[in-house]
């Protein structure tokens, strides 16, 4: 298992955690749609973007994104009916066909405020890219080493939320057609 993260220094602590490779990847967070294009024009790695409501759809249909981070945290407030996890069949369908895995991060769901609400939305966003065929990518996406965590703790974090298999690595198998190169 491979570990993401969002400091080059944690490099290095991959045998200490237990991961075969932890890679440093660069974080997105488009203001507009313009934005968006303008970050994700560069070749400059794996493309990672936290997603937000005004950008939401130009995410999924952009085949540059590799990882979408974030979902979980875009609405404020549930319905009264169903929960706002910000995913659904429809941006399932489009990640699946741009080759767009969906991101779960243990340091959004570590500084969340609401956690119960955070874990319910990530099961149901487990869910719904189960049941579309949309890779899954479960990493600490750590700032610094205190939020790193061992591989048995993330793979028992992606177990809550309802991921039997594990496969960080198939995020490089879906753009076999582009170069992709990670920042380390």
């Amino acid at each position: 298992m491979m570990d993401f993260v969002l400091n080059k220094d944690l490099a290095g602590l991959r045998k200490k955690f237990g991961f075969e490779r932890i890679y440093c990847v660069d974080l997105i967070e488009p203001k507009d749609a313009d934005d968006l294009k303008r970050k994700t024009s560069k070749d400059d790695g794996l493309v990672v973007v936290r997603a937000n409501n005004a950008v939401l759809r130009g995410i999924f249909e952009n085949k540059r994104v590799d990882i979408v981070l974030g979902l979980e945290s875009i609405e404020e407030r549930d319905d009264l009916h169903y929960r706002k996890s910000g995913l659904d069949h429809i941006l399932c369908g489009l990640a699946n066909k741009n080759g767009i895995s969906v991101g779960f991060s243990f340091y959004d769901f570590l500084n969340a405020r609401d956690k119960g609400k955070i874990l319910g939305r990530m099961m149901q966003n487990a869910k719904l890219c189960k049941k579309y065929k949309v890779n899954i990518v479960v990493a600490s996406f750590a700032k610094d080493k205190y939020d790193l965590r061992l591989r048995n703790d993330l793979e028992a974090f992606g177990r809550v939320i309802g991921i039997d298999k594990f496969d960080n690595t198939k995020v490089f198998k879906l753009k076999e057609n582009r170069d992709i190169k990670v920042i380390e």
